[in-house]
């Protein structure tokens, strides 16, 4: 059985916005990249806007947090803190 893809509409073109997993590259404030794979988004491949629904981007901002506080801490202890 089959299921009909999500779709919803774009807020730019109208063009119907497909719920997909893609890459999402996140830029962190010192400059290096984090790719997450296979995030949830919605994409019109009309136009090429997408989006995020609230809930994922609060998770992915959670794992942000515990990668910027493993990295805090990697540099205290390479500091001997």
């Amino acid at each position: 059985m089959n299921a009909e893809p999500q779709t919803k509409p774009c807020p730019v073109c109208k063009a119907p916005m497909e719920g997909t997993l893609q890459d999402y590259v996140v830029t962190l404030d010192e400059g290096d990249d984090i790719t997450m794979e296979d995030v949830p988004m919605w994409l019109c491949e009309q136009c090429g806007y997408s989006e995020i629904e609230e809930e994922v981007a609060a998770t992915i901002e959670d794992m942000l947090e515990h990668i910027s506080e493993m990295l805090d801490d990697a540099t205290r202890d390479a500091a001997g803190e």
